[in-house]
């Protein structure tokens, strides 16, 4: 499943905007490609997670390391 920019609340763009140091989605293509592309896992695979996430950061991003800070 593809996430676009165009998905995300009001809140959660100025968000990754400003994680990612950018003023413009235009910037990262972010108005052309998707942010991020979660698959999910097949229910015959073995996995402490449930799903994975790529996106364009290089390793899955982790909404939840800015609020144990």
């Amino acid at each position: 499943m593809e996430i676009m920019f165009e998905d995300l609340t009001y809140e959660a763009k100025a968000r990754l905007l400003e994680a990612a140091g950018i003023a413009s989605p235009e910037e990262m293509n972010w108005d052309l490609v998707p942010v991020a592309i979660v698959q999910l896992e097949d229910e015959g695979h073995d996995s402490d997670r449930d799903f994975l996430v790529e996106g364009f950061f290089g390793d899955s991003f982790d909404s939840d390391s800015d609020e144990q800070a």
